[in-house]
């Protein structure tokens, strides 16, 4: 049976999905993908973030995406655009056999509660921690064009699968700290709505020769400590430059040890380890990185000048559990 990847430290995941805006989800919370004949039809009776053991009359039809919730959570709401670990079996539709699944000895998929495809966490939107949800749809809006050939998955895009997701956590989309006064000496951010950040640098700036940082966003959330694993979403340019160096956005956030572990993609430079620690979950930080702080000489990823003082933006979106 194939696996789907589970989370691991640097972050990556099966898809890339881009995480939109982030707000609160109440009871008013308005799920992404109606419950409707189809998905009530589905039932699994395993335990919670193990093998479900769904079961459903085949062939089943997913025209239209439909998502009930089998078992209710008592933890927090997952809202549109937030981040949710799931554990996911996808099965095929017409004959109910496994098509793919994660890892359930592992931590989970990580995977953006949003409209797009695949729907892996998109089915999760408004269910709360703790909660199983059932989904029926056509191949390409639940697994995706993309995965269905990555995996060479024995399905069609319009055939018909069951998803069955275990919502074991969930982090925030982006940054939702509140605004803080602009300092001087840095370039001035703006972000899109996505939470995606711009850079602007004064035409008579030059780049500061020691590391600093300061607060765009003070969240209000756990503090973070030497050593915690921590959800994050980042860009960094060179200083001065408009091209971007290095990013996340681009994909999903990643999980990184705060921690300055310079070349092993389990941790950060030293400069961005010491812009994060101590912050809280929720906030955005600017940090300038000088040489010293940063990559070793000629071990920068590809985009990050060799040597240059290095501007990130970081949102701190979770400390990984």
């Amino acid at each position: 049976m194939r696996k789907l990847v589970s989370v691991v430290l640097a972050g990556g995941l099966l898809v890339a999905l881009s995480a939109c805006a982030t707000g609160p989800a109440g009871a008013d919370c308005t799920p992404l993908f109606p419950s409707g004949e189809n998905s009530k039809l589905i039932t699994a009776t395993g335990d919670l973030g193990a093998d479900p053991e769904a079961e459903f009359p085949t062939p089943i039809v997913g025209t239209k995406t439909q998502a009930s919730v089998l078992t209710e959570g008592e933890g927090e709401r997952l809202p549109a655009g937030s981040l949710g670990v799931v554990q996911i079996t996808i099965y095929d539709g017409s004959d109910g056999s496994v098509l793919i699944s994660s890892d359930y000895t592992g931590s989970g998929v990580l995977a953006s509660v949003a409209d797009g495809v695949p729907a892996f966490g998109a089915v999760a939107q408004c269910a709360t921690v703790g909660s199983r949800v059932a989904a029926v749809g056509t191949a390409s809006d639940v697994v995706g064009e993309a995965a269905i050939e990555q995996y060479q998955l024995p399905v069609e895009a319009d055939d018909d699968v069951v998803l069955v997701a275990d919502v074991l956590q969930t982090y925030l989309g982006k940054a939702n700290g509140a605004d803080q006064p602009a300092q001087a000496g840095f370039p001035s951010i703006v972000t899109a709505p996505d939470g995606r950040p711009g850079f602007t640098f004064a035409s008579d700036s030059t780049a500061p020769s020691t590391f600093t940082s300061a607060l765009l966003k003070a969240g209000s959330g756990a503090k973070v400590e030497e050593g915690d694993a921590v959800v994050l979403n980042y860009t960094a340019v060179a200083w001065g430059e408009t091209t971007v160096a290095e990013t996340t956005w681009d994909g999903l956030p990643v999980v990184k040890l705060a921690t300055s572990l310079t070349n092993d993609e389990k941790g950060l430079i030293e400069g961005l380890a010491k812009g994060i620690v101590g912050q809280k979950v929720g906030s955005q930080v600017i940090v300038v990185v000088p040489p010293e702080l940063g990559y070793a000489s000629g071990s920068a990823p590809v985009g990050v000048p060799d040597g240059a003082t290095l501007v990130y933006v970081v949102d701190i979106l979770g400390i990984y559990q």
